[in-house]
């Protein structure tokens, strides 16, 4: 029943629209092994909630 699926399916052209990663677009990334793109990543993450928490205190949405 599923011999023939893949060639009875109609032909379709491969996609151009290919966006390389991150990696492949910036060399900087590219020498980083992955556990430490996994600690750059952390740490943009922490700068990213430490400020947003910060602009809370800041506008007084939070009181301590």
């Amino acid at each position: 029943m599923f011999d023939d699926l893949r060639s009875a399916a109609p032909e379709t052209e491969p996609i151009e629209d290919f966006r390389p990663s991150l990696v492949e677009r910036l060399p900087v990334f590219s020498k980083l092994k992955p556990q430490q793109r996994f600690i750059l990543a952390l740490l943009l993450f922490l700068n990213v909630a430490v400020l947003g928490c910060g602009c809370l205190v800041a506008f007084d949405r939070i009181l301590f």
